[in-house]
């Protein structure tokens, strides 16, 4: 083994068992090409990022997030997500497929990460059997890679020469090994499939992994992995079979965890949208950066990004942040003139409303109702009260300079789509149906139902 490459990152994965994923996929053609999209299924088990480092220097990896590891901070966030679960999902995962023939995983979408993830089927931890392992020796395209910063090379012929990837959680760990072969998005019927690199885990510790409800992580980052190579969207937008015509990925949330949600990949879906699509530049490359002047609060602007001058507020789209997070300085007044004085977390009267927050990006500003950014519930609220919690934590310095991580809470809020080419994200306000939406020329649709502890659908019950 000729090094080890360390990551660490936070974890905490809930227990609860939900219903079985739904195994359809919608596949639509339009002027642009063939756009597939995964079904999201909901889930309370929040995925946590911070940095990695590799051989002692920075680099992308695991995922954006970059914070203390003390426990006091780790509590403050695992507290800050477990008040913010009443209502609304922490986490979403849909299945992709590794090998020949397709062996089926569930993973974690994160754009704030590099890497795809894999239990291997060499790991005999706990944890691993619970989980969908892949099995090397029965797909005829699996290769094994020796070095990560040179997957070009000679592979490893034995796995003594293989390096080892141990990535550090907040309750536990996993080691790793790199593996080639051919990674498919998309389900059955069109599927856009390549070659690509990820990591198969070969131990992973009980906590957090044994009651984890996916298998693993995918990492859909612009540019944080070790190679090229390990950048799976990257690799299938520029070499997919049937050919990918449009390089972008697009994520819609439901508002609430048994609403339909969905990623996208090919191209944008504009029955998701309720408006035009707006297209903003990268600012800084190697995570989905980009630039907003300022938020309002009720339509009144808070200038919160003047003292920035030219570089405005800086947000990173991150689908594994279940929070949205930015520096104290101006999460706090951003607080108080949303009701919230002090603190995330109030009692208040049942009739009490709050204000809506706003973003303006490139000139124009995105509006998000007070339910996508709070939850209220009487649950342990004074008699005739509510106990209203806002969905949001202060974060310090992440070692790219003062940044808004922007999170679920903005997510469920606007329909957001990715083109790795052109190096831009795209928003739009999100089109929210009470009634699902039928998918067109002739594709179809399957909603997802969501899960949450003590939460019951009526398609739980009926696989029971």
């Amino acid at each position: 083994m000729r090094t080890v490459a360390k990551i660490a990152c936070a974890v905490q994965c809930g227990l609860a068992a939900g219903a079985v994923l739904s195994r359809q996929t919608i596949h639509e053609h339009s002027d642009h090409g063939l756009v597939t999209t995964i079904p999201l299924r909901a889930t309370t088990a929040a995925y946590a990022p911070i940095n990695r480092k590799v051989s002692g220097k920075k680099a992308g990896g695991v995922s954006f997030l970059e914070k203390s590891s003390t426990t006091s901070s780790e509590s403050l966030y695992n507290r800050a997500r477990a008040e913010a679960q009443m209502v609304h999902a922490l986490q979403y995962y849909g299945e992709v497929t590794v090998g020949t023939p397709a062996q089926k995983f569930v993973v974690i979408f994160d754009t704030g990460s590099g890497h795809l993830m894999i239990p291997s089927g060499k790991c005999d931890s706990p944890a691993c059997a619970k989980h969908r392992r892949f099995v090397d020796n029965a797909s005829s395209t699996a290769v094994a890679i020796g070095w990560p910063d040179a997957p070009l090379k000679a592979v490893a012929q034995d796995d003594a020469d293989r390096d080892t990837m141990i990535v550090n959680f907040a309750m536990g760990d996993a080691t790793g090994q790199y593996a080639r072969d051919t990674v498919c998005l998309g389900g059955p019927g069109t599927p856009y499939c390549a070659t690509a690199d990820f990591v198969e885990t070969t131990e992973e510790s009980d906590d957090p992994f044994l009651g984890a409800e996916w298998d693993g992580i995918l990492g859909l980052g612009q540019g944080v992995s070790d190679a090229p190579e390990f950048n799976v969207f990257a690799v299938l937008a520029n070499a997919s079979k049937p050919k990918m015509k449009q390089p972008i990925f697009a994520v819609f949330l439901g508002r609430n965890v048994a609403d339909h949600s969905e990623i996208s990949f090919g191209g944008v879906r504009e029955e998701r949208m309720d408006g035009p699509m707006l297209w903003v530049p990268v600012s800084v490359e190697g995570y989905w950066q980009f630039s907003f002047s300022d938020i309002l609060v009720d339509g009144k602007p808070l200038n919160l990004c003047a003292k920035y001058g030219k570089r405005q507020c800086q947000g990173v789209v991150d689908t594994g942040s279940s929070l949205f997070m930015g520096p104290d300085s101006e999460l706090v007044p951003l607080l108080n003139a949303l009701q919230f004085p002090g603190s995330t977390k109030q009692n208040c009267s049942k009739t009490k409303v709050f204000p809506k927050m706003s973003f303006v990006i490139a000139n124009r500003s995105f509006e998000m109702q007070p339910d996508d950014y709070m939850d209220r519930s009487e649950q342990d609220a004074p008699a005739g009260m509510q106990t209203a919690w806002a969905h949001m934590m202060s974060i310090g310095d992440t070692g790219r300079g003062p940044i808004f991580v922007m999170g679920m809470p903005f997510l469920r809020s606007f329909y957001t789509a990715f083109d790795v080419t052109k190096k831009q994200i795209g928003f739009a306000v999100a089109k929210h149906d009470k009634n699902p939406l039928k998918a067109s020329d002739g594709a179809t649709l399957d909603d997802l139902v969501g899960y949450a502890p003590g939460f019951k659908t009526k398609y739980a019950a009926a696989t029971k």
